[in-house]
């Protein structure tokens, strides 16, 4: 039973008993903001190469242990004081409102499985994952509002790790992991994040932390330490290549020059940065010049994304330029948003919705047969998916913070966080600004979406005018405090089953065994399954056939027949298997695409399967009917069935969809010359 505290004198007391509770914080609110430093520590930092995702499954899985232990932490906090204590922010109606748009996104979705978890390899982006960030945020705010040596360690903290991450990323330039890794990550560093954009994105937002401390701190030790971090910051994002990155962080150290000038009083230094930054653009203007034009191909005043694609093709020389493949994705998106303009395709489903408006034009880049699960702009990702709702509320959100780091100052505790507040306020707001720019240009991975809802988070935290609301509970402590505690647990092992399940899943591409306990533990999981089908099907043919086919004539009609029914099981479990992970999602193309391979397997006992492979294909021809690939499968297949008519006009439909489809073009001509 909860009932709100109104009279005033009760009103007054419990004031004073919040104060006191900031200043000697409980052993559970210190637990909390220990756990803080944890998830802020470890989540960079975490890789693990056994499982599907090396870099962001297990970011995400650690992200979701650390918000159930830091929420039944603050349970059982409030059961022990008898009271449930949570922070009104200016945040309150924009989170609401956003997270009412996921909502109904995620109910009205294509893919409810998705968009509660966020597509397979991604996982960061469904439901639940922004629920967790929403509760993180609510117990930072709570936890360390007036606990000023909190919030400097938090920061501290994340520094520290991206001090760890920044310095791999140096030596990775100097090749300490180069045999390792497939891409080139001497030549593109990625450290722990997993990709080079991602990389920068995150450097770049907590760079003005250490430019500010820089400028801020009297000691020779701090401004030392300090400058070596804004520098190793810089080295590392130069390093990564990034396109994005490197044009956010002009951008931010412009930006902290010209705020650092008016904040420190000294705007004379403002023309020698303009004299600087035009002998820069001297020294380099070839280098200016070529990222310019690559920006020049998302502007949409400049030509069409058609003539785009084909004009760069004409001088190309290795793969296209990145900002043109952009182009053509943000043209699916913007189509998307025109389709569902109300809730979108559903929170995370553009690796499926995509395919159905894909530009034919991106059969001309040299990522035409790339699956596109993002469409690489945060903004249009949101349209396409959750629809003008989601984009609308997502924006209000971003402009309501906007608005609270500009609006809205802290008055600091005597005790001063000890970098100093304004500074500590333009810091996170260059951070959250940088965040902005680099998802204008990409999509946001788990350490980028923490700080771009745990940045304001600190910020709230340090200003002392925080309204804690308290609500009185009346439950028994014991009782309570088991049940949370239980469901904590359980909470925990089901985490703990999702990441041995994908271990499982990964290592299960070659073993069956490990197949079937992937399945065991997640059959919720469509993927799962149709892998099973498909490595059933090969255990099919390419054990149990051979086996049988070499048995010596002697053996007894009983064995044979008993051999015989052990290969029809495994065929027919195959077949259930996958047309099963079909029918859980049926927008899911790769799901189509390994029913189709495991149907072709399967065509090694019986020819009758080439056709349902036919039949699979043109399925996905129905969801993507822009791919010029399948339509090129498809006349493979039928060539191969002597269906030469077919053929021909898979063939000429695949060189209308791509005009330089020489595999297909030779095809063709062959089909021709045949009677």
């Amino acid at each position: 039973m909860f009932t709100n505290i109104r009279d005033h004198n009760m009103a007054q007391s419990y004031q004073t008993s919040v104060l006191l509770n900031y200043l000697m914080p409980s052993k559970e609110k210190s637990f909390i903001q220990s756990c803080f430093y944890v998830l802020f520590f470890v989540t960079p930092l975490l890789l693990w190469p056994y499982t599907s995702e090396v870099f962001e499954f297990n970011k995400m899985i650690f992200v979701y242990a650390m918000t159930i232990v830091i929420g039944s932490a603050w349970a059982v906090r409030s059961i022990q004081e008898k009271r449930f204590e949570f922070a009104r922010t200016p945040l309150d109606l924009p989170i609401l409102l956003f997270l009412s748009s996921q909502i109904a996104s995620t109910i009205f979705s294509i893919d409810r499985h998705t968009s509660l978890w966020g597509y397979y390899s991604r996982f960061h982006g469904g439901l639940a994952s922004t629920l967790c960030y929403i509760l993180l945020f609510y117990a930072l705010v709570t936890h360390f509002s007036g606990q000023a040596k909190a919030v400097k360690k938090l920061i501290y903290t994340i520094l520290a790790t991206a001090t760890l991450t920044a310095i791999y990323a140096v030596l990775e330039r100097m090749g300490i992991d180069k045999n390792i890794w497939v891409q080139d990550v001497q030549n593109r560093v990625f450290s722990t994040l997993g990709q080079p954009n991602w990389l920068s994105a995150y450097l770049i937002a907590l760079l003005p932390l250490s430019l500010f401390g820089l400028i801020n701190s009297k000691n020779i030790n701090p401004r030392f330490i300090y400058g070596f971090l804004s520098f190793l910051f810089l080295t590392a994002i130069l390093f990564t290549r990034s396109q994005s990155g490197i044009g956010a962080t002009v951008i931010i150290v412009l930006a902290f020059t010209v705020t650092a000038s008016i904040q420190k009083k000294k705007t004379r230094l403002l023309p020698i940065l303009a004299l600087l930054l035009i002998t820069a653009l001297i020294f380099k203007s070839s280098a200016v010049s070529r990222t310019l034009q690559s920006l020049n191909k998302i502007n949409p005043f400049y030509s069409d994304t058609a003539t785009i694609i084909t004009e760069e093709n004409k001088t190309r020389v290795g793969g296209s330029d990145s900002m043109a493949i952009r182009r053509v994705v943000w043209q699916g998106a913007i189509e998307l948003g025109k389709k569902y303009p109300l809730f979108g395709t559903g929170v995370e489903t553009f690796g499926y919705s995509y395919y159905w408006v894909r530009p034919a034009i991106h059969n001309l880049t040299s990522e035409a047969d790339f699956l596109y699960n993002k469409a690489h702009n945060e903004y249009l990702n949101f349209l396409a998916t959750t629809g003008f709702f989601g984009l609308t509320t997502y924006l209000f959100l971003i402009f309501s913070i906007l608005h609270l780091f500009t609006h809205r100052h802290s008055r600091p505790d005597r005790e001063s966080i000890q970098i100093n507040s304004e500074s500590l306020s333009s810091s996170l707001l260059l951070g959250f600004i940088s965040i902005l720019i680099t998802n204008y240009f990409g999509f946001s991975v788990v350490n980028v979406a923490l700080f771009f809802f745990l940045f304001p988070a600190i910020y709230l935290s340090t200003l002392d005018n925080n309204k804690i609301i308290s609500l009185k509970l009346n439950q028994p402590k014991t009782l309570s405090t088991i049940l949370v505690l239980a469901l904590s647990l359980s909470l925990l092992l089901g985490v703990r089953k999702m990441w041995v399940a994908d271990l499982n899943y990964t290592a299960g591409r070659g073993n069956l065994a490990k197949n079937l306990e992937a399945v065991r533990l997640n059959p919720r999981e469509p993927l799962y399954l149709a892998q099973l089908g498909n490595i059933q099907a090969l255990v099919a043919t390419q054990i149990l056939a051979p086996q049988i086919k070499a048995l010596p004539a002697t053996t007894s009609a009983d064995i044979k027949e008993k051999a015989n029914s052990y290969l029809a099981q495994y065929t027919q479990d195959s077949l259930k298997n996958i047309s099963l992970a079909v029918s859980m999602n049926k927008y899911n193309l790769n799901l189509l695409k390994t029913k189709a391979r495991t149907e072709l397997t399967l065509a090694i006992l019986d020819p009758k399967y080439n056709y349902d492979a036919i039949q699979t294909l043109l399925k996905v021809t129905e969801l993507s009917p822009t791919e010029a690939i399948n339509y090129y499968n498809i006349g493979l297949l039928y060539a191969g069935l002597d269906k030469n008519i077919e053929a021909k006009l898979a063939f000429e439909k695949a060189i209308e969809l791509k005009p330089d489809y020489s595999a297909a073009k030779d095809r063709l001509t062959s089909l021709r010359g045949t009677k």
